[in-house]
């Protein structure tokens, strides 16, 4: 609940349950920063109990939140020094502007009329209303509307605030605008910002830190770097790192690297993941942009090298900045493979024969649930 210089934080949930007999959540949102929260199961309404929770609409079934060190677990709506922006906190259609912002303020009381209104026009310039601060809400595109909800949210100055699923519907241009002011908030203001959702790209943008939610379920947080370096489940790696996933078989273990036999003969390595064991049917998983392509000029019949597979392109994709190159093993699996743009057309002809490898601490190996004998 507080940092290492003892100030608290702005936003913990500790052991929270939100659903009977459902998986327990714990996060710390430190100050100034965003937190992400990554959905990735089919559910793309997985995020709303939790968020009705933390704001108070739905009882917790057991743990506590605590804002800015002070646990409002049970605290009413409204009272508890977070702001929620969500699908179900639309603005008030029949005021203007101004006026939903004003209106927290009003409700709240303890301000004078002139403080109200130099508060209001204070955020409003911030979010960059002020041309739209007599319109109605019927007349604001996505973007204006999402400032708008913001300011009237940061004008009564919460702890931190959770933003479910804001981006939803909104052109690129728009969303990375409004990705750029949470940036701007978070030095100017000292924005804390929990962010719930299901796009990769905002939760890669915005988070700090990130935690990759399956079904409810808090599989891995972390910082990007480390969830791409080193996931803990097969989920996070493949969801998340868009990893390939290739079997294989456990035929040595030595301290944390194994070495696996393929369906098609090839003998490659990886990491062992936590659980794994000699003769473990495995799951390996390796990013697109950790494989290493080569296209022989003599065609090969074996692989080269141990730990180099032969396989044959399918597809090429230009993706920008990067070629997206699928390939076919022996065996029929599919892996994609992410490399800078410096390849010939030539090489790129789908069914040319190439080598893919990988260092053995770009993969890692995930035990599967049923054993081998």
């Amino acid at each position: 609940m507080h940092t290492a210089h003892g100030l608290p934080l702005p936003l913990t949930l500790s052991n929270l349950a939100i659903q009977p007999s459902g998986p327990s959540l714990s996060v710390q949102v430190p100050h100034g920063q965003c937190v992400a929260l990554l959905g990735i199961g089919p559910n793309l309404q997985d995020f709303a109990p939790l968020a009705r929770t933390l704001a108070g609409h739905t009882p917790a079934q057991s743990g506590q939140i605590f804002v800015n060190g002070q646990n409002v677990t049970t605290a009413p709506v409204g009272q508890r020094k977070l702001g929620l922006l969500s699908p179900h906190s639309p603005l008030f259609s029949h005021l203007s502007v101004t006026q939903n912002i004003l209106f927290p303020l009003k409700a709240e009381g303890g301000l004078s009329q002139a403080a109200m209104t130099y508060r209001t026009a204070e955020i409003l310039a911030l979010m960059g209303l002020d041309a739209v601060r007599n319109a109605t809400p019927a007349t604001l595109n996505a973007e204006q509307t999402f400032r708008a909800q913001l300011a009237r949210l940061l004008v009564v100055r919460p702890s931190a605030v959770v933003l479910e699923t804001p981006f939803t519907g909104m052109d690129h241009s728009s969303t990375m605008r409004l990705i750029t002011l949470l940036e701007k908030l978070q030095r100017a203001i000292g924005l804390s910002t929990l962010l719930l959702t299901h796009n990769r790209t905002e939760a890669l943008l915005l988070g700090e830190q990130l935690g990759i939610m399956q079904n409810g379920a808090l599989l891995q947080l972390s910082s990007p770097a480390n969830l791409l370096q080193r996931p803990t489940s097969e989920a996070v790696a493949t969801a998340f790192g868009e990893a390939n996933a290739l079997t294989g078989k456990v035929l040595y273990l030595e301290d944390d690297c194994a070495e696996l036999r393929l369906p098609s003969g090839e003998v490659v390595e990886a990491m062992a993941a936590a659980g794994l064991e000699e003769n473990d049917l495995a799951t390996i998983c390796i990013a697109p942009d950790r494989l290493s392509v080569m296209f022989p000029r003599t065609a090969p019949t074996e692989s080269a090298e141990p730990g180099m597979l032969v396989c044959s392109l399918v597809s090429a994709r230009h993706i920008g900045t990067s070629i997206h190159l699928r390939f076919r093993l022996h065996d029929g699996t599919e892996i994609l493979a992410h490399r800078p743009p410096v390849h010939l057309p030539k090489e790129l002809e789908p069914g040319r024969l190439a080598l893919v490898a990988w260092q053995a601490g770009s993969a890692t190996a995930f035990p599967m649930d049923q054993k081998s004998g």
